[in-house]
Parts: structure tokens; C-alpha cells; sequence
């Protein structure tokens, strides 16, 4: 009898202990049973891409009001930021150095990154540069549905990393409290029936 006691006692310690360790090292056992993937890389890699695409979008806009052309614009971007996507940035900016047009730039920019945000902007860019209509007001409108974009996937992250947080509250947490109050109890019965 008392070694179950001990057991229910030492089974949410146990449980807490598996649970960081699980926290600590869950790349290293994903990556370890998956293998490095090129698949796993480039999705991190795009999303770096994306986690970095908000501040660029913004800054591109800035840079359009102060009346600079896109492919300056992008030059000037390129040069000043670093990360993933100012590498990406840079290379079609040589392109477009090279003499190729900005929306065959963009057009491979985009299917290099192979992100959904990354691959509209592109796209409304391309389409204003063509038609012509203000790319000010164009990029603006941007900008906000790259800011809502990024909004709701925190809004995601976060609602999943509270889902997350519920796990060790009810598997640990609460069998720990509810031992700790019936404890006294059962101590009390066993004492009073002679065990």
C-alpha cells in the first residue's frame, strides 16, 4: 500500500521531470527522427523570411514616399538590412542591375522564397508597375495586410502556446494539489482503520 502511495506521490514529479526535459530538447529529438531535411531547412528558413518581410514592406514604403523609384528603393533596402531576406533582396537587385526588368525580378524573388505573404506583395507590386497606378498608395495597402497577416499568426502562436501551457496545469499541477488535499485524509483513514 505504501509503495503506490509512493508511487502516486513520485508520478507527477516524474511527469514534471519529462516535461522539461521534453521542452529542452525537442528540436533535437525532432530533427534527430525526421533527419535534416532540406524541407525542414527551407522552412525555417521562409520562416525567418516572413518573421523579417513586415519591417522591409514598411521601410519599401517609406522609401516610395521619399520619392524614390522601386528597383532604388530595393537597392537601398538591400544594402542597409541584413538577414535572409536582404540576401534574397540582393540578388535581385544584381539582377535587376543586370538589366532585367523589376517584375522579373520580383517574379523570381518570389518563387525563390515560395511564401504566400511575400508572393502577393510581389504580385500587387508587378500588377501596379505595369497598369501604372501609384505605387504609394499600392504599398500602403500593403503594408497593413502585411501587418494583419503577422497579427494573426501571433494570435495563433499564442493561442497554441497556451494550449501548451494547459498540459503541465492538468496532467501535474492539479494532481499534485488534489494528493496534497486528500492526503490528510487518507493518512487520517489509514491511521483510524489500522493500516
Amino acid at each position: 500500500m505504501r509503495l503506490i502511495v509512493a508511487l502516486i506521490a513520485i508520478a507527477p514529479i516524474l511527469g514534471i521531470a519529462i516535461y522539461i526535459l521534453w521542452l529542452e530538447f525537442r528540436h533535437e529529438i525532432v530533427t534527430g527522427f525526421s533527419g535534416f531535411s532540406s524541407k525542414t531547412e527551407s522552412r525555417k528558413s521562409r520562416r525567418h523570411i516572413e518573421m523579417e518581410f513586415p519591417l522591409v514592406v514598411e521601410l519599401f514604403a517609406i522609401l516610395l514616399a521619399g520619392n524614390l523609384s522601386p528597383a532604388s528603393a530595393l537597392e537601398h533596402i538591400s544594402r542597409r538590412t541584413s538577414g535572409e531576406f536582404a540576401l534574397l533582396l540582393r540578388d535581385a537587385v544584381v539582377e535587376i542591375q543586370g538589366g532585367v526588368s523589376l517584375s522579373q525580378a520580383l517574379d523570381v524573388l518570389s518563387a525563390r522564397i515560395q511564401s504566400p505573404m511575400v508572393r502577393r506583395f510581389c504580385d500587387s507590386l508587378m500588377i501596379a508597375v505595369e497598369r501604372g497606378s501609384p505605387l504609394v498608395d499600392v504599398v500602403h495597402r500593403q503594408v497593413e495586410e502585411v501587418r494583419n497577416e503577422q497579427r494573426s499568426r501571433l494570435l495563433e502562436a499564442a493561442g497554441k502556446a497556451e494550449i501548451a501551457l494547459m498540459i503541465p496545469v492538468v496532467f501535474l499541477i492539479l494532481p499534485i494539489s488534489v494528493l496534497f488535499a486528500l492526503w490528510p485524509s487518507y493518512f487520517a483513514l489509514g491511521r483510524s482503520v489500522g493500516i
